[in-house]
């Protein structure tokens, strides 16, 4: 996570920002403008943009442009939000470009400016237990975006459908912060509360998959990001997911990936950029 304090200066700024990161703009005063999903978005201070890690973007603001810049991967925020009750809501917000209105803006920008100093106080100067802190902040800032997206149709959906979603979002957070440790659904469902064929119910209703399907799902995309983020064999990867036999592990990635691990590895590092480029930074 990096958040950059913009401040007065004398000449207009401009990023451009890859893919990569999920970004948002707290513009305090002046103007500027977005560019994102090949749309031009209108910023008028006071305002908030949420830009989501799959959309290429730039923006450009006038000289005097005061505010924060906010970068963040999906992992980060994966840890942040897994054991948030609302974690599944957040996630609906973060996947999507949010062009919070001018009244949205006005009315949370008094709670989400103080948040931003706390975070660039902890990045400047960072003390005991950093990491929390700044994951803390991370998801009292993404609450209150939510809240502030959030339309009342929305909140009638929710009160509509019941408990669904709400056993869905917990049972969503445990398999973030379990999927490696080889729980069994009864395990899950135990935790919850319910029976196994309550959870398989509520799964199928709520997300059209069964809660094994959904947990397969969460290790083969771990698995993905650990093939190519570490430089680890491929059976200790499957070992560090839970996987004592690696025959079993190259069958279950081969299911869901429709390719053997040591394949897919070598496909996605071949068609890699050889080259990166900072100048996108933050």
């Amino acid at each position: 996570m990096h958040i950059e304090h913009f401040s007065g200066g004398l000449m207009p700024r401009t990023w451009t920002l890859s893919a990569g990161r999920a970004r948002l703009l707290v513009l305090e005063s002046r103007h500027g403008v977005a560019t994102a999903v090949a749309a031009a978005l209108a910023l008028s201070a006071p305002a908030l943009l949420w830009l989501p890690s799959a959309a290429e973007s730039e923006l450009r603001l006038e000289a005097g442009a005061r505010g924060y810049l906010i970068s963040v991967t999906d992992d980060f925020l994966a840890r942040a939000t897994a054991t948030a009750a609302e974690a599944v809501h957040l996630r609906r917000v973060m996947r999507r470009v949010v062009p919070f209105t001018a009244e949205q803006a006005r009315g949370a920008i008094a709670s989400v400016t103080p948040i931003c100093r706390a975070l660039l106080c902890e990045q400047q100067t960072p003390g005991r237990g950093a990491t929390t802190m700044i994951s803390t902040q991370t998801l009292l800032l993404l609450l209150h975006l939510w809240r502030t997206a959030s339309t009342d149709s929305e909140a009638a959906d929710v009160a509509q459908r019941g408990e669904g979603p709400r056993l869905i979002a917990e049972f969503l957070q445990l398999v973030e912060l379990h999927h490696r440790d080889s729980w069994a659904i009864a395990r899950y469902a135990a935790a919850l509360g319910v029976t196994e064929d309550k959870l398989h119910a509520h799964c199928r209703r709520e997300k059209s998959a069964s809660p094994r399907a959904l947990l397969h799902e969460r290790l083969a995309q771990e698995a993905c990001t650990r093939l190519l983020q570490l430089d680890l064999p491929v059976e200790q990867i499957g070992y560090g997911l839970g996987f004592r036999d690696p025959a079993y592990f190259n069958r279950f990635f081969k299911r869901h990936r429709k390719t053997s691990p040591g394949l897919y590895r070598r496909q996605m590092r071949s068609s890699a950029p050889h080259s990166l480029s900072y100048a996108a930074w933050p």
